[in-house]
């Protein structure tokens, strides 16, 4: 599968300013070389850049999202995390349908400083569940205007919370691994339903983290997932997920959790003859995700645009 470097290669969204500004993260050409070296079989972007006057697409819309619902999955002196439901547009859900869809989202009239990148857990026609755990005081703030009846900032979509995408949309069909701990269960039920709606099969296998608290056991059921709840473990279930993987054949392995998680699972598949192909969740820091304010930059890619190489 020919992947461009850039999630957003192709979409209503590109080129976008990083084109004007000589820094595009898929085309040579808009970085000032002399050689096309994109890999890119889609729409030509150095084309459409010319064709629109050299100008970037419009950026995405910001909307005003009424919370619909909201419950608490922790609730400690230390660990605070919850659910919470918008209404949206319906093409803001309709796009949102890919597994790693996230959004921005910010308390109504604040800066976009305050944005914070969330993953988008399910959809409706006209509404989204997202799911946050409250770290710092840019989700201290969206916590605290998340009260049922009244609205929040929505940015979106974004496409690049799950690194390893193309391996779910060239191995959809087969049988896909599923690990996922903590707030990040959230990604887990995107990525199941995009599989089993294309007939492949999906094993989820899920920790509390630290959370201590599994919360997409029945979404991640209903799309016809084999679920197993994995107690707490010194190896931090390593184990079980190697046995897991030596005892059965699987087409992708999908990391949900902190990057600890992902290098331990990376870890594992070294060990293997034929191991499968590895997809991992994104926890770079962000704030615009448009590849501008430098928050997300990692080994010299702008992660919040940029598809990375296995190990970044």
């Amino acid at each position: 599968m020919n992947v461009s470097p850039c999630f957003d290669a192709g979409s209503q969204y590109c080129p976008c300013e990083l084109a004007e500004l000589g820094q595009c993260v898929a085309c040579s050409l808009l970085r000032g070389e002399e050689v096309c070296a994109c890999g890119w079989s889609g729409l030509c972007i150095y084309s459409e850049f010319i064709r629109s006057g050299k100008k970037g697409k419009p950026k995405r819309r910001t909307t005003a999202a009424r919370v619909t619902k909201k419950r608490q999955i922790a609730q400690g002196a230390k660990i605070r995390a919850f659910i919470f439901e918008v209404e949206v547009p319906w093409e803001l859900s309709a796009w949102c349908e890919a597994p790693g869809a996230f959004v921005l989202a910010r308390p109504k009239g604040s800066p976009e400083r305050f944005n914070v990148p969330i993953s988008v857990m399910s959809t409706q026609e006209n509404a989204m569940t997202l799911a946050v755990q409250v770290v710092g005081p840019k989700t201290t703030a969206l916590e605290r205007s998340c009260i049922e009846g009244r609205q929040i900032t929505l940015v979106g979509p974004f496409w690049s919370g799950l690194q390893g995408l193309e391996h779910f949309k060239t191995r959809s069909g087969g049988r896909v691994l599923i690990v996922a701990k903590g707030i990040a269960q959230a990604c887990a039920v995107k990525m199941a339903s995009y599989v089993t709606g294309r007939g492949g099969t999906v094993k989820a296998l899920l920790g509390g983290g630290p959370l201590n608290s599994v919360f997409v056991e029945e979404d991640l059921a209903r799309t016809g997932a084999l679920v197993e709840v994995l107690p707490k473990a010194k190896d931090h279930n390593l184990a079980r997920v190697s046995a897991e993987l030596y005892g059965d054949r699987y087409d992708v392995l999908a990391s949900a959790g902190a990057d600890v998680q992902h290098r331990a699972l990376r870890n594992l598949l070294e060990g293997l003859d034929d191991p499968p192909a590895f997809a991992w969740t994104s926890n770079l820091s962000m704030t615009c995700a448009e590849g501008i304010c430098g928050a997300c930059l990692t080994s010299g890619f702008r992660g919040c645009k940029a598809h990375l190489p296995d190990g970044v």
